[in-house]
């Protein structure tokens, strides 16, 4: 009997657990209000949260438009799109390649992670890997 349950679950999800060989794990957790070390700061735990996740082709500075700390544009290819579990969790199988991350919010698109060449939030998958994140949504937090 044992044999045949596991059989039918293999049989079931083999797709998924084979499928899944690389791209973007991990998390998104809210900060907000004063972070600043200090004898009068309380500053609180991040906070997980839900999130839709966009992932683009690199992205520059120069391909984006930002207002109130927010992106209200972008102009690049949008490779996918996923939710996170209610607990902030993620995993996307994504190609080897680089990817810029933004989670939506209300008001438009959130990062603020730039490399050496103005892109981003530039995340690199390599092949037969998951590469891991935790994405700090953070426009409401003041350091």
């Amino acid at each position: 009997m044992f044999r045949v349950i596991l059989s039918l679950f293999l049989l079931l999800h083999a797709p998924y657990l084979w499928s899944q060989k690389q791209g973007i794990c991990g998390n998104v957790v809210w900060e907000e209000g004063n972070r600043m070390p200090g004898p009068q700061s309380k500053t609180t735990t991040p906070k997980k949260i839900q999130r839709e996740l966009y992932f683009y082709e690199p992205v520059s500075r120069q391909e984006a438009t930002m207002r109130d700390g927010l992106y209200t544009e972008i102009r690049a290819v949008l490779v996918k799109t996923i939710s996170t579990g209610p607990d902030g969790t993620f995993k996307v199988d994504l190609p080897p390649g680089e990817y810029s991350l933004f989670s939506k919010e209300d008001e438009g698109f959130f990062a603020n992670i730039y490399d050496a060449s103005g892109r981003i939030n530039v995340v690199e998958v390599k092949a037969g890997k998951f590469t891991e994140v935790s994405f700090r949504v953070n426009y409401k937090a003041f350091y």
